[in-house]
């Protein structure tokens, strides 16, 4: 009974997860329908996106800090509240002004939520668990492209981009209540302190990650952020096929989450050049081949398989080459995952707006291309000092 538990926590800990990732990309699903309503561009629109991300990777970084000796299943608790009042605010917001600032609750939930969702994560199971743990926990990551997103964007196709914050928001509120009773109090055993992150900072491991985050996190975003126009106006998708074309991606996301354990167990940092890797050559078939929905079709799916185990993937490298500082080194890196998110949507609305989707797609290949070579290098100098 008491191991059902502790695995009924990790679980609605992913569906925690999915909520939270679903409210930080929704308007990458409705972003076509969203931006002519609220009167901006789709480059504008893309601020919903960079807005909170910025945001959540401050609050992710203060988040050890600040919480200290509190129990850190209520920090999540708070999280998923403010994303309630985040979805109440954009269901009514008059202008995108007010979406903006709707958004800003968003972020401080994101940041909140990745900060120290891992370590709750482990904190439920016993030590020798804790890959599976931390899988089944960011599954939720993966099943939020595979129906959150999706089903947020057929919603915002045919009833209205607001009725899907709406039913994000009832979600969130759910899932608050089922943390609350299912997954167990978790204390960190060390107060962390300013200095103790800047120190983690300087960890070999962590700097890695950190460099590889902000490359590939960017370089996906650039494009991922205008998913929408870009399978409508490069493939001639029709609009109410979009959710269509996500839940395809999303599916094959889920399978990356899972699929990419195995390679974890041999060596998270071989874990991570694969996924990398792979997600370089999606953007590449998202520049040169996607002309059509029949080619939407297969690389819709290929480039969702490898971006579905980045955050699982970068987690576990964490956690292998950072076992020193965990907690920190967590925070950190997720910091930099919702910051990168944000300037990823940022560059790409800019590069978009002056210069098209071809422009877009090609810098998030160089810019993916570059992670992978990183990848490769700590890959070839760890093996070399070991």
């Amino acid at each position: 009974m008491e191991a059902a538990r502790r695995w009924s926590g990790v679980v609605a800990l992913a569906v925690g997860i999915f909520v939270l990732i679903t409210i930080e990309e929704l308007p990458i699903g409705v972003l076509s329908v969203m931006a002519p309503d609220l009167g901006v561009s789709e480059g504008v629109a893309g601020l919903a996106v960079t807005v909170p991300g910025i945001l959540a990777g401050v609050v992710a970084l203060l988040t050890p800090v600040i919480v200290r000796g509190l129990d850190r299943r209520l920090v999540l608790v708070l999280a998923l509240v403010s994303v309630v009042a985040s979805c109440a605010l954009s269901v009514v917001a008059p202008s995108f002004a007010v979406l903006l600032v709707a958004r800003l609750f968003a972020g401080i939930s994101i940041g909140l939520y990745w900060a120290v969702m891992a370590i709750v994560a482990l904190g439920q199971v016993p030590r020798e668990h804790a890959a599976r743990a931390l899988t089944i926990a960011f599954s939720g990551a993966g099943g939020a492209l595979v129906l959150g997103v999706p089903v947020a964007a057929w919603i915002g196709a045919h009833v209205g981009w607001r009725m899907a914050f709406a039913v994000v928001g009832v979600l969130a509120a759910i899932v608050a209540a089922l943390i609350l009773v299912l997954v167990r109090p978790v204390h960190s055993p060390v107060k962390v302190t300013g200095s103790m992150m800047a120190a983690a900072a300087r960890t070999r491991g962590v700097r890695y990650a950190l460099a590889l985050t902000a490359l590939v996190v960017i370089g996906q975003f650039i494009t991922y952020s205008f998913v929408s126009p870009v399978l409508i106006e490069r493939a001639g998708v029709p609009v109410t096929d979009v959710g269509m074309m996500l839940l395809l991606f999303g599916i094959a996301g889920l399978i990356g989450n899972f699929a990419v354990t195995p390679l974890l167990h041999r060596g998270p940092p071989g874990g991570v050049l694969v996924v990398v890797a792979g997600t370089a050559l999606s953007l590449l078939a998202v520049l040169l081949l996607l002309d059509g929905s029949r080619s939407a079709l297969l690389i819709m799916p290929l480039w969702g398989l490898f971006v579905g185990a980045i955050s699982v993937a970068t987690q576990a490298f964490i956690g292998s080459e950072a076992t020193g500082v965990l907690e920190e080194g967590t925070a950190l890196n997720s910091a930099a995952f919702n910051v990168a998110i944000a300037v990823g949507a940022l560059v790409g609305g800019l590069v978009l707006d002056a210069a098209g989707q071809t422009a877009m797609i090609a810098t998030s290949v160089v810019m993916v291309c570059l992670g992978a070579l990183l990848a490769a290098h700590y890959l070839r100098t760890a093996r070399a000092g070991a």
